[in-house]
């Protein structure tokens, strides 16, 4: 979607009417612990209707592993807040136990007085106070935390790219494969720091290390990147692309509480 070229530009109208939906749409959902807060120019007054994105973070208050059911049910909330409306919705998805313990929170120190200052709870429970900000100290801790945060968002908008956008829809879930497969061998060098090459040089090892994780999501991923026909098959069934999307991001944050469990901060252990 490109503003003013393949889409109108929203109106201060349908920044009001998408909020509407988005917030109206949210209360009658009943999950319990979702949170929705906004930021910036929006928050502020100063934003300039037709350019200007809203920004916001959602918080699930599950640990690590969101509720796919619930999630789903939000995208199907924002899909009807968006249409129609066009609004640059700029939006992060975490869960309330990565937040507060800061290592997979994407935002640094900077945004700690931003989010107190100028952060508006629009729905749920307000969350600021238990957020962590730790800065990187690790190879591959930026990525993977970017990752997880994009395949969470692909996820979010996935009922809309689906309805007004199947491209997006496409690359964004392809982008969720690429990130779930490096993300195994990536949290494995948190805890040994060897550098592994190929995306599924950490396949064997996971079943090892978290033999209580379900690792069929990625024996899926390895399957399709084998056969790319395949693959190509499944771009045209939407309905498995979600169940396979939804199960990658569910491993992938599998691994993720795995690792803050197994691993407390400032302590790394040899596997």
């Amino acid at each position: 979607m490109i503003l003013g070229y393949n889409k109108s530009r929203p109106t201060e109208k349908n920044y009001k009417d998408f909020m509407d939906k988005l917030v109206g749409g949210l209360e009658k959902l009943s999950i319990n612990g979702l949170s929705l807060m906004i930021y910036g120019s929006y928050v502020r007054g100063d934003y300039n209707p037709g350019r200007s994105d809203i920004d916001a973070v959602m918080t699930f208050s599950d640990n690590v592993i969101i509720n796919k059911q619930d999630l789903g049910k939000v995208a199907r909330v924002l899909h009807h807040a968006l249409k129609d409306n066009n609004i640059p919705f700029q939006v992060s998805v975490n869960d309330l136990i990565t937040m507060k313990d800061g290592r997979f929170n994407t935002y640094d120190e900077s945004f700690k007085n931003y989010f107190v200052e100028e952060g508006k709870i629009v729905f749920g429970s307000d969350y600021r106070s238990d957020f962590k900000y730790e800065i990187p100290n690790m190879n591959e801790q930026t990525p993977v935390r970017f990752n997880l945060r994009k395949a969470r968002i692909g996820l979010l908008f996935a009922e809309h790219d689906r309805q007004e956008d199947y491209d997006t829809f496409l690359k964004r879930f392809t982008k969720t494969l690429d990130s779930v497969s490096r993300g195994s061998k990536q949290i494995l060098s948190f805890m040994d720091g060897e550098l592994r090459k190929h995306r599924f040089s950490a396949y064997e090892l996971v079943k090892l290390v978290f033999p209580h994780i379900n690792i069929k999501p990625l024996e899926q991923i390895k399957d399709l990147y084998s056969n790319p026909e395949e693959l190509d098959n499944l771009y045209e069934q939407p309905d498995e692309i979600l169940k396979l999307w939804n199960s990658s991001l569910t491993f992938f944050e599998e691994m993720i509480k795995a690792y803050i469990e197994k691993v407390p901060k400032d302590k790394k252990i040899q596997i």
